[in-house]
């Protein structure tokens, strides 16, 4: 193993360098690939944002060593440990960052489904679950729920009211929400066809087609429901017989 006497600054930066970029790899597979999977980076915007924060840090510590490195230096192990300190506090801050607003529910309500991310669900809420799965929120992707309204007036029209005023929507109170199978019948009856999608994408009429032939040559009748997110809306293709989620498009749902 080299010490760190024996290297010039130049090998130092490309060691240095080769480090912090496995790590921001790594990172990125656990944000990619577990909290934001498929679309949900895009649908979030977080894959810029992300990005821009590895590649900052990733290129600013390597940059850093080669500024600052002598091996005649006395204090160079000091100085570098600083470095590598501030390198790491800076990938956790950007990652618990991501974190903190990572999507956590997919929510199926009134005829479409809501992105539904952690920071927007209280504690105090999430304690008010029935069912104790939903009392804790998912590390893994967002997970699939429904939404089941309440039957006394009074109560559901203040959910009306709160969401009409900016307060609490339906779709970050745990207290109402049910297995997304439980309500298939609602989202049965909510599916629209394929083609209401085309006049919305006229730029990608190609990947209509194909998706129609697809699921037609599997005998998969399928539809779509809008997808709301906070940054980009999306299509999600669903089953018209299960009511099973097939796929989640890029496609517009909405003008």
């Amino acid at each position: 193993m080299l010490s760190i006497k024996a290297l010039n600054r130049y090998l130092a930066f490309g060691i240095h360098l080769a480090i912090s970029a496995s790590l921001a790899l790594s990172l990125s597979a656990v944000v990619f690939l577990l909290w934001y999977p498929g679309l949900y980076a895009y649908a979030s915007n977080v894959t810029n944002i992300f990005l821009l924060l590895m590649l900052v840090d990733v290129v600013m510590g390597p940059v850093i060593t080669l500024i600052i490195y002598n091996p005649q230096k006395k204090e160079l192990k000091r100085d570098l440990s600083i470095v590598g300190l501030m390198q790491v506090l800076a990938l956790l801050y950007g990652l618990h960052t991501v974190f903190i607003v990572r999507p956590v529910y997919l929510v199926f309500n009134a005829g479409q489904f809501d992105l539904t991310y952690a920071h927007e669900i209280s504690e105090k809420n999430r304690e008010k679950a029935a069912l104790a799965e939903y009392r804790s929120l998912p590390y893994f992707g967002p997970r699939l729920v429904a939404v089941k309204l309440p039957e006394d007036e009074r109560e559901l029209m203040g959910l009306i009211m709160s969401s009409v005023s900016g307060g609490p929507d339906v779709k970050t109170l745990p207290q109402y929400f049910v297995p997304y199978k439980n309500l298939s019948g609602g989202v049965l009856s909510a599916i629209q066809p394929l083609d209401k999608l085309k006049p919305l994408n006229r730029d990608r009429l190609q990947q209509l087609d194909e998706m129609e032939k697809k699921y037609q040559a599997a005998g998969i009748a399928v539809g779509y429901l809008p997808l709301k997110a906070r940054y980009h809306n999306l299509t999600v293709i669903v089953n018209r017989s299960s009511a099973d989620i097939l796929e989640v498009s890029e496609l517009k749902p909405w003008p």
